[in-house]
């Protein structure tokens, strides 16, 4: 994969059921074997179910500690990520990398980033197998074959120049390289959906809207994109029917200005014509009466002249005033203007170690500061809940910021 979309090779990660050698005898004993031939415990219980999984854990140890592995495999977000290593001369090469779980998550989204000046979507991936088959395929093809499941709704967003950090600190690239497809897979999160949709903003109606969001739905984190600077009353339109104006600072909301979107989804196949006013919307929706263990925050930092301790500083506020879960992921959208930005993901990923960045620059950064999750029962930083409904929509549409969205449960 290359600045002039010359393509790229790869190899083939998809899951194969691994071979087990069970010997072909007479007096075969399938209970004897699940224990003794490795991985046949662990390859028939990655068929199972969540309660059939719980089940396994009832019934011995060795079957407990298998069950748990599989079931953490399932509820962890994983990701993969395809970037440009430089040398000092030529370009070193291409690598890919993806976290252990891949192709064994519970998959609920996939949110997935390129950089539009690396590579094309039309473009063909050569894929080799361990066999030296080879066979080539587009992006889009590459993508639900060797990495999103069938009826799984994901997205795919081009942008300036895509910075994520999915490693811890220590594993993290040691010589200069560049992103060039990267993606975040989110597994399904207990009574919480997903709901990825266009807001038509000369249209203005909520009716289609309603397909996704129902009248009982609360919208927990809302992520938007759209390809051009809009005015003020374009995005407010939009959160005006999603986010009750008195509980928009309880609702984490980011996202930017991108290059395009592109939406590969099941839920509705029909074709449709989406012009560059439109706003690509990714909503995390709870419904009111079932209890989530789920959480979003956001975050703005402003300013364009931080140095690494001031932009430190201000992740350890944000760091302070949030309570994380079992799991999390993140989302870093920063002004592509902005100087020095290049090593903010790696001192996001130093202050919320473990949990995986997917990061983008952005031509202009939409978001605002939710901590409504850490309010007590005076509200946030001691405001009384009936204040609330005096507040307007703070400011969505950032410059010169990055912005910063958790998602955390368990």
């Amino acid at each position: 994969m290359s600045e002039n979309h010359e393509g790229f090779c790869v190899k083939s990660f998809k899951y194969r059921i691994p071979e087990t050698n069970v010997p072909p005898t007479e007096d075969f004993d399938f209970a004897e074997a699940l224990e003794s031939v490795y991985p046949l415990l662990e390859t028939v219980f990655s068929y199972l179910n969540y309660q059939e999984l719980k089940i396994c854990c009832q019934v011995k140890k060795s079957w407990e500690e298998v069950a748990e592995t599989v079931l953490s495999r399932r509820t962890t977000p994983s990701w993969f990520t395809c970037y440009k290593v430089r040398g000092r001369r030529k370009n070193k090469g291409h690598v890919f990398k993806h976290s252990t779980n891949l192709n064994n998550s519970n998959v609920g989204t996939a949110i997935i980033l390129y950089d539009y000046c690396m590579i094309k979507l039309h473009e063909y991936i050569c894929l080799h197998t361990d066999n030296f088959d080879l066979s080539r395929k587009t992006v889009p093809e590459y993508l639900e074959e060797e990495i999103i499941p069938q009826n799984t709704d994901y997205c795919v967003l081009s942008c300036a120049k895509v910075v994520s950090c999915f490693e811890a600190p220590k594993e993290q690239r040691s010589s200069p390289s560049c992103d060039i497809i990267v993606g975040l897979i989110i597994p399904k999160i207990p009574n919480v959906r997903t709901a990825m949709f266009h807001y038509k903003v000369n249209k203005k109606d909520a009716t289609e809207i309603g397909q996704y969001v129902r009248e009982n739905d609360q919208v927990k984190c809302l992520l938007m994109f759209s390809t051009r600077n809009l005015n003020k009353s374009a995005y407010n339109g939009l959160l005006t029917i999603l986010i009750p104006e008195c509980f928009a600072q309880m609702v984490a909301v980011g996202g930017g200005i991108i290059m395009g979107t592109k939406t590969f989804q099941h839920v509705k196949p029909t074709k449709r014509v989406y012009s560059s006013s439109d706003i690509f919307c990714i909503a995390f929706i709870q419904d009111r009466s079932i209890a989530a263990n789920f959480n979003a925050y956001s975050y703005v930092i402003l300013g364009d002249d931080l140095t690494k301790e001031d932009f430190t500083k201000e992740l350890q506020k944000f760091r302070s005033n949030i309570k994380l879960r079992e799991k999390s992921v993140a989302f870093r959208i920063c002004c592509s203007a902005k100087v020095g930005a290049e090593e903010e993901t790696a001192l996001v990923n130093k202050v919320f170690p473990n949990i995986p960045v997917l990061g983008f620059n952005a031509g202009g950064e939409l978001g605002w500061n939710c901590f409504s999750n850490t309010m007590k029962d005076g509200g946030e930083d001691g405001i009384h809940p009936k204040k609330r409904i005096k507040q307007k929509y703070p400011s969505v549409y950032q410059q010169w910021s990055t912005v910063l969205v958790i998602l955390t449960w368990s």
